[in-house]
């Protein structure tokens, strides 16, 4: 006796077809909250690397290490807007702001690190336009503002929930990262 063969109807074809385009309708919102909320993590450990190689690169080396935005990904910008990226290097000019990796030269040992623009979609803040870590590790930063502490705010342009990241520093060279709820 040979076996009866049965494929799909075209009926349950096309219920199967309308059952997983329902199911890809109601994930595909979530799918793009976790894609943001990926990429606003990526984009926050970026800085807090830089922020850690920075102090470590200044506690080896024994010398000052800033960190600073940068347009250009050579020069301080001179604004706290960092979205833009930001540049490591090793800062000799230790009286009043950073003297620029591009203004020593050819001296390619001052130039440590370069992290480019988390990309379209953020908006990344600091509360200064440069911070400089002291060979043993200390921090200080570009204003006299009082106080112990500076922030960076990190958020996407779309923020819902605890969308928004505060970054902080202390001026013993502590860095912390925090979800804060997004602003209204």
């Amino acid at each position: 006796m040979r076996a009866r063969l049965r494929g799909f109807t075209l009926i349950e074809l096309a219920v199967t077809l309308a059952v997983a385009a329902i199911l890809l309708t109601l994930a595909a919102p979530s799918m793009a909250d976790l894609l943001r909320a990926n990429r606003l993590a990526a984009a926050n450990n970026t800085l807090v690397t830089s922020l850690n190689v920075a102090r470590a690169e200044s506690l080896r080396r024994g010398r000052p290490v800033a960190i600073c935005p940068t347009t250009d990904q050579r020069t301080c910008s001179g604004s706290t807007d960092w979205v833009t990226g930001w540049v490591v290097f090793e800062d000799t000019n230790v009286s009043g702001a950073p003297a620029s990796p591009a203004a020593a030269g050819a001296d390619a040992q001052r130039l440590i690190s370069v992290s480019a623009s988390p990309g379209d979609g953020f908006l990344l803040t600091g509360s200064d336009t440069w911070y400089r870590y002291a060979p043993t590790g200390t921090l200080s930063w570009s204003t006299a503002a009082t106080g112990a502490e500076r922030a960076f705010v990190l958020r996407n342009t779309v923020c819902r929930g605890n969308g928004q990241r505060s970054i902080t520093v202390n001026r013993i060279g502590r860095i912390r990262s925090a979800a804060e709820a997004c602003p209204q």
